[in-house]
This record gives structure tokens, C-alpha cells and sequence, in this order.
């Protein structure tokens, strides 16, 4: 499905220039993350999160040019890239932060994030801890978090890097929760990581899953009032209550 600036703009409130750049911009070649599609940004969140994400980063303060600038695409790109070499097991998570490291390492503006992420994503299975800003709770929710290493490159002095960390939990951890529970019942069967199996498939796990995404819609109303509704009117329409009831049941049959 194509989607357009407009679509970018109604849908999700994303500013009109970020969504133009995005849905105008050709697919990278050689590229693993876009493998056989034709367009940058089809319907999908792991191509969605894209142009959503650059935005909430703008409401925090980045420079909008820089974001749609080529040289901060290119190495978001290059990071997907690697990434996807990650999700088809051409390398480990190690390997995949050594990556991403060596390719934002020559444009590092915020030494200090820099420092915070090697350390975090350098952990086998990046886990929030404490107080510290990275990361949540449920290693499943983290899996992207390499994407966060774009950040250090922002140069801006109006940038609020915390507030842009909290947009992207609020963000990812909608899109992840989505993801996993369409994934669950394959998941369970592969042993793969999944948010349902962290949290707990039974009613306390559901409350834990259903409060993530009540604190993903509390943090974007402050940022971004349109995504917000948008997370809060698909929350309405699931009842995980009743999905995890389904899956039990499954399993005892």
C-alpha cells in the first residue's frame, strides 16, 4: 500500500516535508531491510516508524533539515541494513552494535548518549535497569533499540534528547506490543522472543501489557497529540484479556 504525505500527515500528524522526503525517496540498493520492495515507505510500521519517528525527533527540538538530509538517511539506512542482517542471522546482536557503531561513530555530536548506548546495547540482551533512560523492562520491547544510535549524530542545540528517548518508547513499544501479538502463536511454537511471553500469559500479563500502552499513549499526547489517538483508538479494539485466554486454551488442546 502506498502511502502519501498527506496519508503521513492526517494519519499519524507527521509534518509535511518529513513525509515528502520519505515516501518521495528511492529504496536504498543493495539493501537487506527493503529486499524486494518498491517502495520506501509501504504500510507497514517497520517502514512507517520511519517517517513517525523523524517527526517526534523535530517535535523534540532536531533540526529538520538535518533529518532529512542525506547523510543522516544514509546511515538510518545503513543501520536498518544491519539490522536486517541481524533478523536473517548473518550476525549476532554483537556483531550488529559493532556495526552500527563504526557506522555513526564519524559523526558523533553527543558524546555522552554515545558512551550510554555502547554500554546498554553492548549487554547481550539489552534490559532496562534502574533509572537509567534506555531501555524497558521486557528485553522484547528492546529489540530495535539499536535505531537510537541515529540520535547521536543530531546537531541541534535546542534538541531534547530525553524527551526524543521517551517518543521512541512510547512509539516502538505500540508498534512491538502490535507486532508480537500478531506474531504469538508462531512465536510460542519457535521459541522466539515476544512481549505476551515476557510479560506473562495469563490475566497479569495482560494488565502489564495494556498498562505499556496506556504509558505509550499518556508520553504522545505530549508530543504528538494525533499519534496518541491513533494508539489509544487501537487499544480500544483489543482485548488481551480474551486473546490470552485464547492462546491458553490452544495450548491445553
Amino acid at each position: 500500500m502506498f502511502l502519501s504525505k498527506d496519508d503521513l500527515k492526517l494519519a499519524y500528524g507527521v509534518d509535511m516535508l518529513i513525509g515528502e522526503t520519505y515516501v518521495n525517496r528511492q529504496v536504498p540498493q543493495d539493501n537487506l531491510y527493503w529486499k524486494n520492495r518498491k517502495i520506501y515507505v509501504p504500510g507497514a510500521p517497520g517502514y512507517t516508524f520511519m517517517p513517525i519517528f523523524s517527526d517526534l525527533l523535530y517535535r523534540c527540538g532536531a533540526d529538520r533539515e538535518q533529518l532529512i538530509g542525506e547523510d543522516f538517511l544514509q546511515v538510518s539506512e545503513a543501520i536498518l541494513h544491519s539490522a536486517a542482517r541481524l533478523e536473517h542471522k548473518q550476525l549476532d546482536w554483537e556483531a550488529h552494535v559493532a556495526e552500527v557503531v563504526a557506522l555513526v561513530a564519524p559523526a558523533v555530536i553527543d558524546n555522552q548518549l554515545f558512551t550510554a548506548l555502547k554500554a546498554y546495547a553492548g549487554k547481550a540482551h539489552p534490559i532496562k535497569t534502574g533509572d537509567e533512560k534506555l531501555g524497558t523492562a521486557f528485553p522484547s520491547l528492546n529489540r530495535a533499540d539499536s535505531y537510537l544510535f541515529s540520535l547521536v549524530m543530531i546537531n541541534s542545540s535546542s534538541f531534547d534528547v530525553d524527551k526524543a528517548i521517551r517518543a521512541w518508547y512510547a512509539l516502538m513499544t505500540y508498534f512491538l506490543i502490535m507486532d508480537d501479538l500478531a506474531d504469538i502463536r508462531e512465536d510460542l511454537l519457535n521459541g522466539e522472543e515476544n512481549v505476551l511471553i515476557d510479560a506473562g500469559l495469563d490475566e497479569a500479563g495482560a494488565e502489564k501489557v495494556n498498562a505499556m500502552i496506556d504509558d505509550s499513549i499518556a508520553t504522545m499526547n505530549q508530543i504528538n497529540p494525533v499519534m496518541a489517538n491513533r494508539i489509544e483508538h487501537k487499544k480500544s479494539l483489543i482485548n488481551l484479556h480474551e486473546i490470552i485466554r485464547s492462546i491458553r486454551h490452544s495450548a491445553k488442546g
